[in-house]
């Protein structure tokens, strides 16, 4: 657990990047549709840690089990409009990372309940009581990684529209167009939206910073400044849970082969004899567990660093005099 909140520590800090916001703005916000990143960046106003709520909730608990004054928006903007020398804010925006579809809340609902946070702020800060027309427009940006297939790669905007039930009457659209929710589900594969790609990019685990660096130069984005640190110090320290992970494969791998050794030695040793039986049984299970280790770590090297089988076993250090036993494990399982 401690291990995930570091990793989605990183990807909120990478979130709180201008660069990246930018992006995001650009495909996903109306306003912004014409403008150029840089431009866009200039309109850019980051807040920083921001709580969620400004006083306690006796007793209560979110879905990380924190209390509630203790939590922040992954990343909270405040933004002007594009050409506006005066930089005066339009827009709140704050984006949310979110693993899975799980909790006991729905994102929409969350959403709903950031967008509402961030209106009720704005007293004394944007707007004054009676001024509700000085009200700027919010929206809330959520990235699902983990979403079901039949999402990825999708992206859903929720907002206020007019219906006329009866006649035609109609009213400016900034007056009741205040509120936005954008949910963005990753996937796997290119999208047509770049702000998708480089999301997918920088939050792939299986990726290390050199392989991101390549991929991202194709959407003409670098990564570079304290961006670039924060990339790297998420693979790297992707790279240590993954080593970890491997360890404990191979660690549990010995044992189980170690006890299988035994519980087979003793029933060897029923007709050979006990001593002899336990002693090649121990020697037989070391075995198991060592290859039950490695194949496990190769499968976990195969898929998360996208290498071929002969590479994975150089990287673990297996006698190239062990590589066919291994191939031919790989070719049965």
């Amino acid at each position: 657990m401690h291990q995930k909140i570091l990793l989605d520590q990183h990807f909120k800090n990478i979130l709180r990047s201008k660069l990246v916001l930018a992006y995001i703005m650009k495909d996903n916000l109306d306003e912004y549709a014409n403008s150029s990143i840089g431009e866009i960046m200039k309109c850019i106003e980051p807040k920083g840690d921001v709580p969620l709520h400004t006083h306690l909730i006796s007793g209560h608990r979110n879905e990380n089990n924190e209390d509630d004054v203790s939590v922040v928006f992954d990343s909270l903007i405040y933004a002007s409009l594009p050409h506006d020398d005066k930089r005066k804010i339009a827009m709140i925006i704050n984006l949310e990372a979110q693993g899975e579809l799980k909790g006991r809340s729905h994102v929409l609902s969350r959403a709903n309940y950031y967008n509402s946070r961030n209106v009720s702020m704005q007293v004394e800060e944007v707007f004054n009581h009676a001024q509700y027309d000085d009200i700027v427009k919010v929206v809330s940006i959520w990235i699902v990684f983990n979403a079901p297939k039949h999402k990825q790669n999708c992206i859903n905007r929720y907002r206020m529209v007019e219906e006329h039930i009866i006649g035609n009457a109609c009213e400016e659209e900034k007056y009741f167009d205040k509120q936005q929710i954008i949910v963005l589900y990753l996937g796997c594969k290119e999208n047509e939206k770049v702000s998708m790609n480089i999301l997918r990019i920088l939050a792939d685990q299986g990726m290390n910073y050199e392989t991101k660096n390549q991929a991202l130069k194709k959407y003409n984005f670098r990564l570079k400044g304290g961006l670039a640190k924060e990339v790297r110090s998420m693979c790297d320290y992707g790279a240590y849970v993954e080593e970890m992970c491997m360890k404990k494969g191979m660690k549990k791998g010995m044992k189980e082969g170690r006890k299988e050794g035994i519980k087979e030695g003793r029933k060897e040793g029923i007709k050979e004899g006990i001593k002899e039986g336990i002693k090649e049984g121990m020697k037989e299970g070391m075995e198991r567990g060592r290859q039950e280790g490695f194949y496990t770590s190769l499968c976990s090297l195969m898929e998360n660093m996208k290498i071929n089988l002969h590479d994975a076993m150089k990287l673990l250090n297996i006698p190239e005099s062990e590589y066919d036993k291994y191939m031919e494990l790989m070719n049965h399982s």
